[in-house]
């Protein structure tokens, strides 16, 4: 029987992801602990190869199982489930199906959601010499991989070529240089096993079609070999219900998550203290040469603490950067006693005290968001951030802000806050002013920022090498924190604006700082 190519989809992979005990017409009995299904693994019963990463996903969960169905739009929603074309009706037939069935989807969402972050991934995989760049005709390579008689497998004179090349060749890929199948990029696994799923699947390869949700954007494309596992990982599925034609598949979804686990991503990843790392950490290149120059020169060895090296990187920045106000994790504030159509217009400062670095304007509504950090539901006397019943201070707002209440969803968690607005009579000066940022479509406020990345120590003592476990042991599972719901102030265009017009070099021009983030 002839081997195939990796089936693959140019269009994006709808997913509904749904509990699957959850129904909306019919109480539906628990699947997963009759039958078959009940052999499966708990969540939180499969292998992972750090302990913080399952930690993560069963918070994410709550323990609960999530599963996705189906993996690609291929058909209408029947028994024998055969078909294999693509096209918008499809999308409408599945979900309208679903529902008719009496599932209420948890949430609906596409693999073409993350072809940004796949692309990322697909440079780290060959970066850690795990994927190249392969010219082999698809005819070549299913002879290398046996052929029609099952013969000898062996890899072909494109899996050793180096890393830089590779690299290239994937970015003249993505830059539209070469035709349809002349260029893949292939998983470096394993020929000689016996799972024909790990025979250097192909990860991506050239197809000029425009996409059903980007367009044109690309015109190269993740297979599903490369997607499904991956995009799994993303949403933090913990069954994958699949046709027995894929039971092989299993090992090498495995292998390929393993593949781009590590504890760093890469020499330049910003929790080194590499030049490249500081370099895309922000660092400016001034706060670097002022403490090598105060160090001086030794020939012993000597273990710094990273703190003074901070307060160089903070200095400069203070004296050179402007500052903006920037919520990491959002909470919702209705200011009851504001009108609907409130907007008033603050002018702020770049640098407080400082009227060299210019201002901007930002608006201030009835919706504002505050950081949930700077939240209680509960007060107590050494807490002077915002509590139920507690006045605290906007930063650059003229009046207070009271909260009244707080509003919950049928599960306790809170939604949003309710609060006053003072206007500045009968209530004494708050002790804390905290930053905010507003709701205001005529300002197109606030700004959203689609990932904020936070980095913290990547070991949790100072000198990681007098671990007796070794310095791996001492690693900081918490070292890297990343958010995707943060807002920005507006400011942030105009900062954006100016680094524009006065560098072609976007990316080491544009800094600021965050307020206590």
């Amino acid at each position: 029987k002839k081997d195939k190519e990796p089936k693959s989809t140019s269009v994006s992979n709808q997913k509904i992801s749904t509990p699957p005990t959850e129904s909306k017409k019919n109480s539906i009995p628990n699947m997963f602990l009759e039958g078959e299904l009940s052999k499966l693994h708990k969540p939180g019963g499969n292998k992972q190869i750090k302990p913080e990463l399952m930690e993560q996903h069963l918070k994410a969960t709550g323990g609960k199982v999530f599963t996705r169905f189906p993996p690609e739009p291929n058909g209408f929603l029947h028994i024998g489930h055969a078909k294999a074309i693509n096209e918008e009706r499809y999308f409408d037939s599945i979900r309208e199906t679903v529902e008719w069935l009496g599932f209420t989807p948890w949430k609906i969402t596409y693999s073409s959601d993350y072809f940004d972050k796949l692309y990322e991934l697909a440079i780290e995989l060959i970066k850690r010499d795990k994927a190249y760049a392969c010219s082999c005709t698809p005819e070549e390579m299913h002879e290398m991989r046996g052929g029609d008689n099952g013969g000898e497998r062996k890899g072909c004179v494109h899996r050793s070529r180096p890393i830089e090349e590779s690299l290239a060749e994937f970015q003249k890929m993505k830059e539209g240089r070469y035709k349809e199948s002349e260029v893949t990029l292939r998983m470096k696994m394993d020929m000689q096993s016996g799972n024909p799923q790990f025979w250097d699947l192909v990860a991506y390869r050239v197809l000029y079609t425009p996409h059903h949700r980007t367009g044109d954007k690309w015109c190269i494309y993740p297979t599903y070999d490369y997607t499904h596992c991956l995009c799994d990982s993303f949403e933090n599925i913990t069954h994958s219900l699949c046709t027995l034609e894929f039971r092989m598949s299993r090992e090498s979804y495995y292998w390929l998550c393993d593949a781009l686990e590590g504890y760093v991503k890469g020499w330049d990843d910003p929790r080194l203290y590499t030049l490249p790392a500081l370099r895309r950490r922000g660092v400016p290149p001034e706060a670097i040469n002022g403490f090598v120059q105060d160090l001086g020169v030794t020939t012993s060895n000597s273990t710094i603490q990273v703190s003074r090296f901070e307060k160089y990187v903070r200095d400069y920045l203070d004296a050179h950067v402007p500052r903006l106000m920037i919520v990491v994790d959002p909470l919702k504030i209705i200011i009851e006693n504001l009108p609907d159509d409130y907007a008033e217009e603050l002018t702020v400062p770049f640098k407080p005290r400082d009227p060299s670095m210019g201002e901007h304007t930002v608006p201030f509504s009835k919706i504002v968001y505050i950081d949930k950090s700077d939240f209680r539901e509960h007060d107590s006397p050494d807490y002077f951030r915002l509590a139920i019943g507690k006045t605290v201070g906007l930063l650059h707002v003229p009046h207070c802000i009271t909260c009244i209440d707080a509003v919950k969803d049928a599960e306790g968690n809170i939604q949003h806050l309710v609060c006053r607005y003072e206007d500045g009579s009968g209530v004494k000066k708050p002790k804390t002013y905290i930053q905010w940022v507003a709701e205001s479509r005529r300002h197109n406020s606030p700004v959203n920022l689609h990932e904020v990345r936070i980095y913290n120590n990547l070991f949790v003592s100072e000198d990681p090498t007098t671990n007796p476990n070794g310095f791996l042991a001492d690693i900081n599972p918490n070292s890297l924190e990343v958010a995707t719901s943060s807002l920005a102030e507006v400011g942030l265009r105009e900062v954006i604006s100016r680094a524009f017009d006065k560098s072609k070099n976007v990316h080491e021009s544009v800094r600021f700082q965050a307020i206590r983030v």
